[in-house]
């Protein structure tokens, strides 16, 4: 190479041909450093004796982003939503018939209630309601009320008038009136208080409210979409939410699934922001590797379809060979994944070790129940049985197989079978709300400490609001 380090030479030739493939001819003999060097710097490497039939196949691939994306579609069943400028695909069976219920309620005049995770989409459906209603030509604004404190809630939402607190130097119209006839989505419902709820109430049935500090009665005609990350019936339930708000929202709710529960949606979202991003950035890309698609797939995504995009707009910007790799995605994402399936691995060995040390149904007499139930009953022997969690209930101390006292009389009745279900449902119940609990508040806790306890950017790496995470934050005792 005439002085050159492999390194430097394979460098050069990249920044001389901009982007374009590149592959590499190695022989038998080339020393180990140098194959691994080749393989990370150059789309693919072939050795000699060359094998033409792949050679020729990676010459003659020319299909580009848009023509994958454009083969996938075809490729697979699926259905489609299109309103103005905004298009909802999806590849999921299960959100087939909520895509049809869509279309007919954005023809209705009637309060919409949407529910799912963060970023799993919520603003972007209610939009998508707006440009199929007839309303399409008028205003769509938003109010996201978790991002308010909550005594300005009211004043974003109804206005206020001069003089009607200290500041308010001039009137001011809220997101009622500024949306006109059009539509107003308010996002994470669940933080209004009982007061705010009543008047938001009184909106729904008659139309009318008062701007903050005013007498004079308006009325609103925007159509009113409302969204939330929680079950409100669960909310109802606890008392924090009001029985005759969530019967007025509920006429028409719509489900969000979480993007880990659409493996066929996250590919072909891969795909379409892979190909937006390098249209927005003017990044040459021609295709996109499968094992890169396979962690995707893998992930959990917490923060679902907004952080799926921002993942991929960033693997765009870092991506230089043309083609996007596992090595364009977050470190965090590539470990969490190999973490899983770390831990499905320890979890099979478990299950045998478990399977071939549990007791049959025959050594237990009449206690007939499945073998998976059976080990879930006895202490684990990798794990001991009696670690309490820490703000835990005091019964996850005792033995896992040990039945609650309510069950010691169903169990000398004969009710064995049902008595040990009632009690290991209890204890898994339990169990689970313990450990979300404690994982919840240690996430948090990290977090804070990663941002020097500045709320503002711990809220915008957890993708939470600032009044939802100080209401966490004093749930924990934290503050």
């Amino acid at each position: 190479l005439n002085g050159y380090s492999p390194g430097r030479f394979i460098a050069e030739i990249d920044e001389a041909i901009d982007n374009a493939p590149m592959y590499g001819l190695l022989d038998a003999d080339c020393p180990p450093r140098l194959r691994k060097l080749a393989n990370k710097a150059v789309d693919d490497c072939l050795d000699f004796p060359l094998d033409f039939t792949r050679l020729r196949r990676l010459l003659s691939d020319k299909q580009d982003l848009e023509g994958e994306l454009a083969g996938f579609w075809s490729g697979m069943p699926h259905k489609e939503l299109h309103g103005g400028s905004k298009s909802l695909v999806t590849f999921t069976p299960e959100m087939f018939d909520t895509m049809d219920e869509i279309k007919v309620a954005a023809r209705h005049n009637v309060t919409v209630l949407l529910i799912g995770e963060t970023g799993s989409g919520k603003t972007f459906l209610a939009r998508l309601i707006h440009e199929l209603s007839d309303r399409r030509e008028d205003r769509f604004c938003t109010v996201s009320c978790g991002a308010l404190p909550p005594d300005l809630i009211e004043s974003e939402l109804f206005g206020y008038v001069k003089g009607a607190f200290t500041g308010a130097e001039k009137d001011r119209e809220g997101k009622f009136a500024a949306a006109g006839s059009g539509t107003l989505l308010l996002d994470e419902i669940d933080v209004l208080s009982p007061d705010q709820q009543a008047k938001l109430l009184r909106v729904i049935e008659t139309g009318e409210y008062e701007p903050v500090g005013s007498n004079t009665t308006q009325l609103s005609k925007a159509r009113l979409v409302v969204a939330c990350n929680y079950n409100l019936e669960e909310l109802v339930r606890l008392g924090s939410f009001r029985t005759d708000l969530y019967y007025r929202l509920n006429i028409l709710n719509f489900r969000l699934l979480p993007l880990r529960q659409r493996p066929w949606d996250i590919e072909y979202l891969a795909r379409k922001f892979t190909l937006e991003h390098s249209r927005t950035h003017n990044i040459p890309l021609r295709s996109i590797e499968p094992a890169f698609l396979e962690t995707l797939r893998q992930y959990h995504w917490p923060g679902n379809i907004r952080e799926m995009e921002n993942v991929i707009r960033r693997a765009v910007l870092y991506c230089h060979r043309g083609i996007l790799t596992v090595n364009d995605l977050p470190s965090s994402i590539r470990a969490s994944v190999g973490a899983g399936n770390r831990q499905e691995g320890a979890a099979h060995l478990h299950n045998m070790h478990a399977s071939a040390s549990h007791p049959t149904h025959e050594d237990l007499g009449t206690l007939s129940l499945p073998t998976g139930m059976l080990a879930r009953l006895r202490p684990s022997p990798l794990m001991p049985s009696t670690r309490a969690l820490p703000g835990g209930p005091a019964h996850l101390a005792a033995p896992a197989y040990a039945p609650h006292p309510s069950t010691s009389s169903a169990l000398d009745n004969g009710n064995s079978a049902t008595a040990v279900l009632t009690t290991t449902n209890r204890l898994l119940a339990s169990s689970l709300e313990a450990r979300v609990h404690v994982l919840e508040q240690r996430i948090i806790e990290d977090s804070l400490k990663r941002n020097n306890f500045r709320r503002k950017e711990t809220a915008a790496e957890l993708g939470i609001s600032r009044v939802t995470l100080y209401n966490k934050m004093k749930k924990f005792g934290i503050l």
